[in-house]
């Protein structure tokens, strides 16, 4: 009798296990953040930065993004990267509309390095962490330096791809790193479709990170029933 209740105690843990992975949210689109906070990013530049994240998601065109459900993150990295908003499964816009005041509310991370490669590792595994099954699993990374952490970030990115993730990226061209855009090209950007987009000094952050992340997510593979295939299908902007 006690084997017996051992043993159907052993196949309900395993019901219940299997239970919760298939509860795990659809979603079109996972999208981890990946901001740079370090040292020669300012107060006002912080600012910038933040602002042109949260105001993503108070803006009217992502209504119709939201219907297929969408999964959010944010994390901000400079000597170590660090999760300051966890993952927020979004679907209507009231509540994108709270997760903007969360990201408005974020105390800054401190930090000096720009340990880029650390952040990338960081984000894939946050993904892998994500209580959803996403569609299309992305890292958008922003900053305004080349990488000077301890691992190579092309190592970090091959990595990182061959795990089944895209890397798109915002370089912050300013005077100190004139050459970022192609170092971004050369060394960061990977996967399947992945791009980037230039922000022109960190006044232009706000245009070029709405640019971007409206590109990112309005071309990710749509939800289909089970057992239709997804390729070849998905979600467009308008004109």
């Amino acid at each position: 009798m006690r084997r017996a209740l051992i043993g159907l105690l052993g196949m309900a843990v395993a019901l219940a296990t299997v239970a919760g992975a298939r509860a795990a949210e659809r979603v079109a689109t996972a999208i981890v953040f990946a901001v740079d906070v370090s040292g020669s990013v300012n107060a006002e530049r912080y600012a910038l930065q933040r602002a042109g994240v949260a105001t993503i998601f108070i803006d009217p065109a992502l209504a119709p993004l939201l219907r297929d459900g969408l999964a959010v993150a944010l994390i901000e990295w400079s000597d170590d990267p660090t999760v300051v908003v966890p993952w927020t499964i979004l679907r209507t816009p009231a509540a994108a509309r709270a997760l903007s005041q969360r990201i408005n509310a974020v105390t800054r991370t401190p930090g000096y390095s720009t340990a880029l490669s650390l952040a990338l590792l960081a984000a894939a595994d946050l993904l892998d962490a994500c209580p959803c099954e996403a569609f299309a699993r992305i890292i958008d990374v922003s900053g305004d330096g080349p990488n000077n952490g301890p691992i190579s970030t092309p190592l970090a990115r091959d990595e990182v791809v061959a795990r089944g993730f895209r890397i798109n990226g915002l370089p912050i061209v300013t005077a100190a790193e004139p050459d970022l855009a192609e170092w971004y090209a050369a060394n960061l950007i990977g996967g399947e479709g992945a791009f980037m987009e230039v922000a022109n000094g960190f006044e232009d952050f706000a245009r070029a990170m709405r640019r971007k992340f409206f590109l990112e997510v309005a071309t990710a593979p749509t939800p289909r029933p089970e057992g239709v295939p997804t390729v070849g299908v998905s979600a467009r902007l308008g004109p």
